[in-house]
C-alpha cells in the first residue's frame, strides 16, 4: 500500500511540471487561428477598401438627389422639382435640437469614435442585439449611400463589413458635423420628405430651425424605423418613441428631468402636415412651363457641370432665380378667381337643365363634342387602370410575338372588318388610312391573339360602361375655400361638369426688363392642366391698336382725323385684298351712328366701321403683319384677309404681352423671360438670362400711340380703382388688365 502510494505521489508531482504555455501545441494552434483570422480580415479589409468601395471621388462627392428650388424676386420658394423632396442644409444651418436628439439616440459615443463603436458591437454580439444595436451614425450613413439591407444572415455579415469600411473612410474624409449633416439631409421620412429639411415642412409645416424640442424628437424617432414610427400613420409608435429619444436626451445631459416630464406628455401636433405636390402653392402653371423651358435650356451643352455631363433638373439641387413676383402672382390669382367664380355661376345658370352634347348642335357639332368628351373619359386614371386589368396582357402577348402596339383606332378598325369583310380596302382607297395601317390591323385580325383580344376588349367595355355611369361619392372642381367638394355622381356626369368650366389665361411683364411678374395659366392646375397662356384664341379688340398704329406710322394719320361711323365695305376681287365675294361687317352693337368719330374715339368705343376704313386707307394686310412681326409676334399666325382689322387672328396671351411691352417702353420691344439666373447647389452661377430687346415703333408715334391707348383705358382703372380700394400692389396689375388687356377667357 505504501509502494502505491509513492509511486501516486510521484506521478502527481511530475505533472505539475509542464512546459511555458505558449509552447502548448493548443496555444499555438489558437494563436495561429487567431493571426491566420487577423490576415485573413486585415486581406478582406483591404479587398473591399480597393475593389468593392465606391471610388474616392463618389466617397468625396456622395451623390445627393436634392431637389431644385424655384424662387421668386421677392425671395420667397414658391416651388420644387424633384425626383425625392429633399433641402440641402450644412451643418451650421442645423437645429441644435436635431442634433443633440440624433447623437444622444442613435450614437452616445459619436465624436470618440472613428466610424466604428467598439463597445457597442461587442455588447450587440454579446446580448445578441437585445440592449441596441452597433451601427454608428456613420454606418447608417454608410448604408444609406453605398448598400441596401440583405435578406440572409451571410449577406448582412459581408454587408456589415462593408459599411465599417466605408464608415472609415467616410471619418477620414469629413468632419463629424458634416457627417451629421450628411445623415440628417439623406435619410427619407415618407410622404416624399427625404432629408430633415423637407421633413419638417411636411410634418409640422415649419422650417427646421423652428422646431421645438418635442417636435424634433418626433423626426429623430423616425430614422428607425420612418413607417413604423410614423406620425401620421403609427400616432401611439410615435408617441412612444418620443418619449425614447427624450429620455436619451436626458441621460445624455440635453435635457432636465423636468423638461423631460413636461414635454413627454404633449401631443403630437399635426395640424400643419402638407404632403408637398406639384400642384400645391402659387403659379403652378408658371412653374409647370417653366420646368418645360429649364429642360430645354440644360440640354445646351453650355450649360454642363464641370466633368462635361448634364444637370438634373429633379436630382441637382439647382436654384432657380425667377421673374415671378408672389406678391403679384397672388393679387393675379385673386382676381382671376372673383372674376372667373362670377362667370362661372352664370354660365351654370345659363346651361341648367341642358346637355351639353345635344344642345343647339348639329350632327357635326355632337360628334365632336362627344368625341371630346371620350378623350377626356381615356386620359382619366379610372379608365386606365379598367383597361390595364383587361388588356395588359393580350397587348404584351401582340407585341412579344407579332412586334406591334395596336391603338384603339386599330382595335375599332379590326373588329368594322371583322364584321364587313373588305372594309379595310375602302378606307385604303379613300386614304382615311395608309397600307400599312391595313396591313398592321389585318395581321392581329388572322392572328391567334385576336379572339382574346376580342373577349377582353369587350369585357373591357362593359366594364367601362358600368363604372363611367354608377354614381359615386368623388372630389370635383368647386369655387370654395378648399377648390374643390365631395360629391356624389357618375364619373361621367364629372366630365361633362368639369367641361362646363369656363377657363382663362393671364400673363402679367415688365416692359422694360421682361421679366414675368405673374402667370395665370387657368382656373386650377389640379384638375385642368392645360395652360392658356400660350393656347391661341382670338385676340379680339385688343388687335385693334395694331390696325391703328399701321395707320398712324404708314399713312401719317392723326388721333383727332375723324371718320363717320357708317358701313365700310371692302369689295369683292379688290386687287389689294382679293376677296371673294364683298364684305361688309356691322358694329358690335349692329348699329352706325352715322357720328364723325376721331381716330382716339373710335378706338375707346372699339367702332367696327372705323377699323375697315383704316384697313382699307392702308390698303393690304401686309403693313399691318410688318408691324405685328417687329413687335414679336409670328407673321405667320396673322390671317392674309382684311377681318384681322376687327381681331380674328389667333394669339397667345404671351403673344399679346409681348407685342405691348414696345407701348409702355418707348417703342422697345422687349421679350419675356423666365428666369434671371441659375445657380448649382454650391452657389455657382451656371445661367445668367441676358434681356432680348429691339426698337419697334418709333418714339414719337409710340408716344401718339400711348396716349390714345390711355384715353381707353384711364376711365375703367378709375372705375376699377373706386371698386377695389388702393391695395398694395393693385394699382401695377390694375394698370396692366385696363390698359393691356392681357388676359384671355374661353
Amino acid at each position: 500500500m505504501r509502494r502505491f502510494l509513492y509511486i501516486t505521489s510521484s506521478m502527481s508531482k511530475q505533472n505539475t511540471v509542464t512546459e511555458p504555455f505558449y509552447k502548448h501545441k493548443y496555444f499555438k494552434i489558437i494563436l495561429g487561428m487567431i493571426l491566420t483570422g487577423m490576415i485573413l480580415l486585415a486581406s478582406l479589409f483591404y479587398y473591399i477598401s480597393h475593389a468593392l468601395l465606391p471610388n474616392t471621388e463618389e466617397l468625396e462627392n456622395p451623390n445627393y438627389e436634392i431637389a431644385s428650388q424655384f424662387i421668386s424676386t421677392d425671395n420667397e420658394v414658391f416651388g420644387k422639382v424633384f425626383k425625392y423632396n429633399r433641402e440641402w442644409l450644412n451643418f451650421k444651418d442645423l437645429n441644435p435640437n436635431l442634433v443633440k436628439a440624433l447623437v444622444a439616440t442613435e450614437d452616445e459615443r459619436f465624436y470618440n469614435h472613428t466610424g466604428i463603436d467598439t463597445r457597442g458591437t461587442a455588447r450587440a454580439i454579446f446580448f445578441m442585439g437585445k440592449k441596441g444595436g452597433a451601427s454608428t451614425i456613420t454606418q447608417q450613413l454608410a448604408k444609406l449611400f453605398f448598400t441596401q439591407r440583405s435578406p440572409t444572415f451571410v449577406k448582412r455579415v459581408w454587408q456589415k463589413l462593408k459599411e465599417w469600411v466605408i464608415a472609415i473612410e467616410f471619418e477620414k474624409r469629413y468632419t463629424k458635423e458634416e457627417i451629421l449633416a450628411m445623415y440628417l439631409n439623406k435619410s427619407d421620412f415618407l410622404y416624399d420628405a427625404v432629408g430633415i429639411g423637407a421633413a419638417a415642412k411636411t410634418y409640422f409645416g415649419k422650417d427646421q430651425k423652428e422646431l421645438a424640442v418635442e417636435e424634433a424628437a418626433v423626426l429623430i424617432g423616425m430614422l428607425k424605423n420612418p413607417r413604423v414610427y410614423n406620425p401620421k400613420i403609427n400616432p401611439q409608435n410615435s408617441h412612444n418613441r418620443r418619449s425614447v429619444v427624450l429620455k436619451q436626451m436626458v441621460k445624455n445631459g440635453f435635457l432636465t428631468e423636468e423638461e423631460y416630464l413636461n414635454k413627454r406628455v404633449k401631443s403630437i401636433n399635426l395640424d400643419n402636415f402638407k404632403r408637398e405636390v406639384h400642384y400645391d402653392g402659387i403659379a403652378p402653371y408658371f412653374r409647370s412651363e417653366l420646368t418645360k423651358y429649364l429642360k430645354n435650356l440644360l440640354d445646351d451643352e453650355k450649360y454642363r457641370k464641370p466633368d462635361g455631363s448634364k444637370y438634373n433638373l429633379y436630382t441637382d439641387g439647382l436654384k432657380i432665380y425667377t421673374t415671378i413676383d408672389t406678391r403679384v402672382q397672388r393679387y393675379a390669382e385673386q382676381a382671376m378667381y372673383e372674376h372667373m367664380s362670377q362667370l362661372q355661376t352664370k354660365y351654370f345658370k345659363v346651361w341648367e337643365g341642358k346637355d351639353i352634347l345635344t344642345y343647339k348642335a348639329d350632327k357635326e357639332k355632337t360628334e365632336v363634342r362627344k368625341r371630346q368628351i371620350i378623350q377626356m373619359m381615356k386620359d382619366s386614371d379610372r379608365y386606365k387602370l379598367i383597361r390595364a386589368k383587361y388588356m395588359t396582357q393580350v397587348f404584351s402577348d401582340i407585341n412579344s410575338n407579332l412586334d406591334v402596339n395596336p391603338s384603339d383606332n386599330d382595335i375599332f378598325r379590326i373588329y368594322d372588318e371583322d364584321k364587313t369583310s373588305g372594309h379595310l380596302k375602302k378606307m385604303v382607297k379613300a386614304k382615311s388610312i395608309t397600307q400599312e395601317d391595313m396591313d398592321r390591323c389585318m395581321l392581329i385580325l388572322e392572328s391567334e391573339y385576336w379572339p382574346t383580344l376580342k373577349s377582353q376588349w369587350n369585357k373591357m367595355q362593359k366594364e367601362v360602361n358600368k363604372s363611367f355611369n354608377t354614381k359615386t361619392k368623388m372630389r370635383v372642381f368647386a369655387y370654395n375655400e378648399y377648390s374643390e367638394k365631395m360629391i356624389e355622381m357618375t364619373p361621367m356626369d364629372s366630365i361633362k361638369y368639369h367641361l362646363q368650366h369656363m377657363q382663362m389665361g393671364s400673363v402679367a411683364v415688365d416692359p422694360k426688363t421682361g421679366n414675368i411678374l405673374a402667370w395665370v395659366g387657368g382656373i386650377n392646375h389640379k384638375y385642368f392642366q392645360y395652360d392658356h397662356v400660350n393656347s391661341n384664341r382670338q385676340v379680339g379688340s385688343t388687335f385693334k391698336p395694331f390696325i391703328y398704329g399701321t395707320a398712324i406710322i404708314e399713312n401719317a394719320m392723326s388721333p383727332c382725323f375723324k371718320v363717320k361711323d357708317e358701313k365700310q365695305c371692302i369689295m369683292a376681287n379688290d386687287p389689294n385684298f382679293n376677296l371673294s365675294s364683298t364684305w361688309c361687317p356691322s358694329n358690335s352693337d349692329n348699329k352706325f351712328t352715322g357720328v364723325e368719330l376721331t381716330l382716339r374715339q373710335a378706338l375707346k368705343d372699339s367702332r367696327n366701321s372705323v377699323s375697315v376704313y383704316l384697313m382699307k386707307e392702308i390698303g393690304n394686310v401686309q403693313s399691318v403683319k410688318n408691324l405685328v412681326g417687329n413687335l414679336g409676334i409670328d407673321k405667320k399666325k396673322i390671317p392674309d384677309y382684311p377681318s384681322i382689322c376687327l381681331g380674328t387672328p389667333e394669339l397667345s396671351a404671351m403673344d399679346m404681352a409681348t407685342a405691348y411691352t414696345a407701348f409702355a417702353n418707348d417703342g422697345i420691344v422687349t421679350k419675356p423671360i423666365f428666369v434671371t439666373r441659375i445657380e448649382d447647389k454650391n452657389g455657382k452661377v451656371i445661367f445668367t438670362a441676358v434681356p432680348e430687346q429691339k426698337r419697334a415703333i418709333n418714339p414719337a408715334y409710340n408716344h401718339v400711340l400711348v396716349s390714345m391707348l390711355q384715353y381707353v383705358a384711364d376711365p375703367i382703372k378709375n372705375k376699377v380703382k373706386s371698386q377695389v380700394g388702393e391695395k398694395q400692389g393693385q394699382p401695377m396689375i390694375i394698370k396692366m388688365a385696363g390698359l393691356l388687356g392681357l388676359h384671355q377667357t374661353s
